[in-house]
């Protein structure tokens, strides 16, 4: 007991590691930016960087629209909204209306399973999922992964719950396509532009540092485009308010309504667009003028046309699948996932009261490992590690509940890497929580993955002297 509490006190007081800095830019591969020569970008979440009313306004339109076209319970929509609820890149099963939380195995976090808001007993989930995992590809499993899907995820929550209190029969897969519906045509309608144009202060920051970053590459000789889904007039409002009228000027290309993912792998023709009438071309397009706007299109095409072979092209995307699996994959670009929930989980893991918990833990855990085989032979040893067992899970559920009570953080399990972290591991060659971060490493910058020690390796870490040093006097 003496060397329990000994353990205790040294993690109290032992000397603290440099923060993370949650500006930095963190590497999956080595990327050497001297090799770049061409940078792409998605426009939402991307270049654009929206407020957290934004989740509040597609909530409101897609319940909206949920009572008032798909005639559900009128009361639904006055109940408030918990856009904090959920996180991004959960599992949703669809034939059970279950929201839960998987790792890169597929193996399902404890504690982490919710059936409307009612998280689900060990045991009821392993009634549904004996394995305690969740195949891959399975269709009635989506996973929620874009910026739009704490809205997406909270009305799910919401209207499950409500119909389980008010002994609602309903059909789950028929209640996720009409909620999948309202969350889509929210942005299809037109409406979410609407809203958002109308006050750009309420929606949009104003990401600052953008304009000299964009600067900084123009002024390398970097060719820059964009490829958006977004349609043109909705871009450039965002853009003028960001950028000022002349926006277009960084842009040797800009894409708009480009359909991805389909646009890297279908065949639709570009279509040259007007932006004084708002009109496209019904001429067929030959060539790709510099400094002209385009509606519609192809990867292939715009490779040909744009004439991009060999030049290194790196591409930022905020949605692992849409912006980043097909070029990564079939095109041999390199690609940078913008993540901006990284920045605040960062600034969780340098508080103290969270740096405490994970020391504490992962000691119990060597302890419990090392003395669990006593526990046959003493009953008052088996007593002392059971304790143990039952102080490392309360600290696990504390550290966890710091990032959200219900599923944790975005990129992690208690001792692995989230699902959905393991697919931006596979899909980005770097990721940061927003583009103006990358303004600080120039364009000669080598970014290194950091060697993480495998189970059967010894740990060994950097002097701490050289640790982010640099980073930190920079920002």
């Amino acid at each position: 007991m003496l060397a329990y509490c000994e353990l205790t006190q040294f993690v109290k007081t032992a000397p603290r590691k440099s923060e993370v800095n949650p500006r930095a830019v963190f590497a999956n591969y080595e990327l050497d930016l001297r090799r770049i020569g061409v940078y792409g970008f998605d426009y939402d979440y991307t270049l654009a960087v929206y407020t957290k009313h934004l989740n509040d306004l597609v909530y409101e339109l897609a319940v909206t629209r949920l009572v008032e076209e798909f005639k559900y319970p009128k009361s639904i929509k006055y109940i408030p909204s918990d856009l904090y609820f959920a996180t991004r890149g959960l599992h949703y099963d669809v034939k059970n209306s279950v929201l839960l939380k998987v790792d890169a195995f597929n193996q399902i976090q404890k504690g982490s399973v919710y059936k409307g808001k009612r998280r689900l007993t060990l045991a009821e989930t392993r009634s549904i999922y004996p394995n305690m995992a969740v195949k891959d590809n399975q269709d009635h499993f989506p996973l929620l992964l874009d910026l739009f899907s704490l809205p997406w995820a909270g009305l799910l929550a919401t209207v499950v719950q409500y119909f389980v209190d008010h002994q609602i029969t309903f059909d789950p897969v028929s209640l996720y396509n009409d909620i999948a519906s309202c969350v889509e045509r929210v942005h299809t309608s037109g409406d979410l532009y609407k809203h958002v144009t109308s006050d750009l202060e309420r929606y949009i920051h104003r990401n600052e540092e953008l304009k000299e970053y964009l600067d900084m590459l123009v002024e390398n000789n970097r060719e820059l485009f964009v490829i958006t889904n977004s349609p043109f007039y909705f871009m450039n409002v965002g853009m003028k308010y960001m950028l000022g009228d002349d926006w277009l000027k960084y842009f040797k290309y800009v894409i708009v309504s480009s359909k991805k993912p389909s646009f890297f792998s279908a065949h639709a023709p570009f279509r040259e667009y007007n932006p004084k009438t708002d009109e496209v071309s019904y001429q067929k397009v030959t060539n790709l003028v510099p400094y002209q706007v385009y509606s519609g299109g192809n990867m292939m095409e715009f490779l040909h046309k744009a004439d991009l072979h060999g030049k290194g092209v790196l591409y930022f995307g905020d949605h692992i699948y849409s912006d980043l699996a097909e070029p990564i994959l079939k095109l041999g670009w390199h690609t940078a996932a913008i993540v901006p929930e990284l920045a605040r989980e960062i600034r969780m893991q340098n508080t103290e009261e969270y740096r405490q918990a994970i020391l504490l833990s992962e000691n119990l855990t060597c302890l419990i490992q090392k003395y669990q085989r006593f526990a046959v032979y003493d009953k008052a040893c088996a007593e002392l590690i059971n304790s143990w067992v039952e102080e490392r899970r309360e600290l696990r559920e504390q550290a966890k509940s710091m990032f959200n009570p219900r599923f944790g953080s975005m990129f992690r399990t208690f001792h692995s890497m989230s699902y959905f972290y393991w697919r931006l591991s596979r899909l980005a060659d770097i990721y940061t929580s927003r583009l103006p971060n990358m303004l600080v490493y120039g364009t000669e910058h080598t970014f290194f993955p950091r060697r993480n020690a495998l189970p059967h390796e010894m740990p060994l870490t950097v002097p701490e002297s050289l640790d982010d040093t640099y980073l930190h006097e920079k920002f």
